[in-house]
């Protein structure tokens, strides 16, 4: 189930899982009683049976999630990009931390070991921080790009 005003999808199977709705209010619901959500990120109220205002706005934030996610997979890519950069800095001071003096002995308290050890880590942390943003934007992308697709095939049920 999506959130008509901000695209947000909301597992019912879960939210049921909790407690179930019609088993905790059955005294209170009638026949023609509709069980409506409200979103956890920005308070609006989720209904099935949608209307053409409705779809129209699940369309705007779809287009909006899908902005979002390409804007998280081009973060990626850069800290990608920063990330191979840095593990190459760091492979060549390090290389740089042999020293032809010393009969090609590595040397650990020379500024070419320093800094090769600080860019290890960083290139690291940029590579992974880069690789897990852009699955994420690209998985968000495909998701919201389908429901798009469902709801101009005239196909999409809440």
């Amino acid at each position: 189930m999506y959130c008509y005003h901000c695209g947000y999808e909301i597992n019912e199977k879960e939210v049921e899982a909790k407690g179930a709705t019609e088993e905790k209010n059955a005294a209170v619901f009638k026949d023609g009683t509709q069980i409506s959500y409200v979103c956890p990120r920005c308070g609006y109220l989720i209904h099935h049976g949608e209307e053409t205002a409705d779809l129209k706005s699940l369309s705007r934030a779809s287009h909006a999630e899908i902005q979002r996610g390409r804007n998280r997979f081009a973060s990626g890519m850069g800290a990608i990009c920063l990330g191979a950069i840095a593990l190459i800095l760091a492979l060549l001071f390090f290389r740089l931390s042999f020293k032809p003096g010393q009969q090609n002995q590595l040397i650990t308290d020379c500024p070419e070991f320093i800094v090769s050890m600080i860019l290890f880590p960083l290139s690291g942390a940029a590579l992974i921080y880069g690789l897990v943003a852009a699955i994420l934007g690209s998985v968000r992308v495909k998701k919201y790009e389908l429901l798009l697709r469902d709801i101009h095939n005239e196909t999409f049920t809440q």
